[in-house]
């Protein structure tokens, strides 16, 4: 896990002045060998253990973390741990770099191994930020209650929709080969 340390940022599209409590996130995405320790019944892509679980619901998501004594971080804990406190518009800085996440610019069209693309390291050392998978987070969207929001693009996405403040909403027991998670507390 990384720390991040509290206090403001500015958080989504418009760049709204928010206050964040010091919190840990993963590193990285919780992976298939992970996911397999807690579900046992789960069986991983051969080749694809250290890669970023996927076909996971909120629920499911929520209760792996619960299971090693974390929860999934909320929404603005997310993008704080990767944007940093400048505003920046990925974890790197604000221009799009293809070789430092794992969109559909890269031309795999499938999850890449945790920690793959070093030059996208968040400002707090959390990999992964910007693409491979879409991540859970504990948050409702403000629109439709329906609907639970993930964040940070994926490999299905392209570097625009990779931004720090993207999301997407997805209905909480639906899954995804796109969407992953990761855990704080």
């Amino acid at each position: 896990m990384v720390e991040v340390k509290g206090g403001e940022f500015k958080f989504g599209k418009e760049g709204k002045v928010v206050d964040v409590k010091t919190f840990q996130i993963d590193e990285y995405e919780v992976t298939n060998s992970l996911f397999k320790k807690f579900q046992k019944d789960f069986e991983a892509p051969a080749g694809k253990e250290n890669h970023p679980v996927v076909e996971v619901s909120f629920f499911e998501a929520q209760d792996y973390c619960k299971s090693v004594g974390k929860r999934l971080p909320t929404h603005v804990e997310w993008e704080k741990a990767a944007r940093g406190t400048d505003g920046r518009q990925f974890p790197w800085g604000n221009e799009f770099i293809a070789n430092n996440a794992n969109t559909v610019e890269s031309g795999l069209n499938s999850t890449a191994a945790v920690g793959s693309y070093k030059g996208g390291k968040s400002p707090f050392g959390a990999h992964d930020m910007a693409g491979n998978v879409w991540e859970w987070v504990d948050a409702w969207d403000g629109e439709d209650k329906r609907y639970r929001l993930t964040a940070g693009g994926s490999f299905f996405d392209d570097g625009a929709k990779s931004k720090i403040y993207s999301t997407l909403k997805s209905i909480p027991d639906d899954i995804h080969t796109y969407i992953g998670f990761r855990c704080a507390k």
